[in-house]
C-alpha cells in the first residue's frame, strides 16, 4: 500500500510519533508550505514541498532545494495548502495519507483542515494524527483491533449515513449520528476488537494515537 505523510503548518507532532508512522507505513513525506519548517526541525527530507510558499522559511526552502527536493509553487488562493497537497496525493495515486500538524492556536484553521480532508475521503484512506488523538474517516464494513475498555468516539456529518457497531458498550444498529444532534462520544470497546459498519457515506472514528499505532 502506497502511503504518504502530509505535514501541515500547525502544531507539530512528537518526533517519535512521526518516525513511527514513517517507519511502520514506509510513508513518503509531503510538506504543505510551512509544514516544511517542522520537518526541517526533526531532520526529515520531504519528497515534495507544495503550496504558495508564504510560510516556509527561505533558508529552509533553499536548503531543501540544494538537496534536490521537488518544490511545487502554486499561488492560487482557491485552495488551501493542505488541499494542494491532497490533490498531489490523488494525482500520485497514494492509497493511504496521514495528515499531521493540522491543529494549532487558531481553531478555525483546525476546523478548516478537517473540512479540507472531507473532500478527499473517496480518493484514499485518510488518517489525521496529533499527539494524543487520531481521526479516521471510515466507510463500509470495518474491523478494528483494540483493547478492552478502550475509549472510542464516532461522529458523522451527514444525516443519510447509517451506522452499526459491534463489541461496543453502547451499541448502534443502523442508526444516524449527526453532528450537532447526536454523537457517540466516549463509547467503550468491550473486547479486543470492535466492528463499525457505515452505509451511505462515511463516519469519523476517534481514538487515542497510541492505540491506533499499536493496533492498526
Amino acid at each position: 500500500m502506497k502511503s504518504a505523510i502530509v505535514y501541515c503548518n500547525g502544531s507539530p507532532i512528537k518526533k517519535s510519533l512521526y518516525q513511527k508512522i514513517k517507519s511502520k507505513y514506509d510513508a513518503d513525506l509531503i510538506c504543505a508550505d510551512g509544514g516544511t519548517n517542522s520537518a526541517f526541525k526533526i531532520g526529515e527530507l520531504p519528497k515534495f514541498i507544495i503550496g504558495d510558499l508564504d510560510s516556509v522559511n527561505q533558508e529552509v526552502l533553499e536548503y531543501y532545494k540544494s538537496k534536490n527536493v521537488k518544490v511545487i509553487k502554486l499561488s492560487r488562493q482557491n485552495d488551501t495548502d493542505l488541499e494542494k497537497a491532497l490533490k498531489l496525493c490523488r494525482k500520485l495515486k497514494y492509497d493511504k495519507v496521514f495528515v499531521v500538524g493540522f491543529t494549532g492556536k487558531r481553531f478555525d484553521h483546525t476546523l478548516s483542515n478537517i473540512s479540507n480532508v472531507l473532500k478527499f475521503v473517496k480518493d484514499f484512506q485518510i488518517i489525521m494524527i496529533e499527539n494524543y488523538s487520531t481521526l479516521q474517516f471510515v466507510t463500509g464494513k470495518n474491523s478494528f483491533k483494540s483493547e478492552k475498555d478502550e475509549l472510542i468516539s464516532i461522529l458523522c456529518f451527514d444525516p443519510r449515513v447509517k451506522i452499526t457497531t459491534e463489541n461496543l458498550k453502547y451499541p448502534l444498529k443502523d442508526e444516524t449520528l449527526m453532528f450537532g444532534q447526536r454523537e457517540s462520544t466516549s463509547n467503550v470497546s468491550i473486547k479486543e476488537n470492535f466492528g463499525l459498519m457505515v452505509k451511505n457515506g462515511f463516519a469519523v472514528l476517534i481514538r487515542s494515537t497510541k492505540n491506533f499505532l499499536n493496533y492498526d
